[in-house]
């Protein structure tokens, strides 16, 4: 009878074992499950706001709301990959381009265009919508590229500069002095 009860034991007990190692396995599926869809909707949510800023005319509507999502969506993307050092500078430069090629595209603007004409004067605005939407599906499949990010930031810093410097406008802040960061 003692071994009989003995033995019964240790089965439960290797049952209890395995049963928590199967639930340990689905528990840590399931986390995995879960940040792949974390980190799809976010990256999903940055390529919706680039979209929406191919084949968008801001001579038509206001621009800032299209730009305030792409800020937004980027943010997102940039503060769960922490460890991407440079994207979120890399995605911020991308943002300040956008916004001044569409001060481009308005300055540029008259109201007797042509298609043709209005088409060309949005051509800026539509491919670097559309090379930034490439950029991100690329970093989607392959992952961090650090020289990659210096290279496109700096691009689009220097594009930014050589826009403003051929319309005579002012260099866009970089930083506000009335904000620091927390130590």
């Amino acid at each position: 009878m003692d071994i009989a009860a003995l033995i019964i034991s240790g089965l439960a007990a290797v049952i209890a074992g395995l049963g928590t190692l199967l639930s340990n396995k689905r528990s840590k599926e399931a986390l995995q499950q879960s940040r792949k869809a974390v980190t799809t909707s976010l990256w999903s949510a940055a390529q919706e706001a680039v979209q929406r800023l191919i084949g968008f005319d801001p001579t038509m509507e206001p621009v800032g709301e299209r730009l305030a999502n792409l800020r937004i969506a980027t943010i997102d993307l940039a503060d769960e990959y922490t460890d991407w050092d440079g994207l979120d500078v890399w995605l911020e430069a991308e943002r300040v381009l956008g916004a001044t090629l569409g001060r481009q595209v308005m300055d540029a603007a008259e109201p007797g265009d042509t298609v043709e004409q209005r088409l060309e004067r949005l051509d800026p605005l539509m491919t670097w919508a559309l090379a930034l939407s490439q950029n991100l599906r690329l970093f989607r499949a392959k992952g961090y590229d650090g020289p990659a990010l210096l290279k496109l930031r700096a691009h689009a810093e220097e594009l930014v500069k050589d826009i403003h410097e051929r319309h005579g406008w002012q260099l866009p802040p970089t930083s506000n002095p009335r904000l620091k960061t927390l130590d």
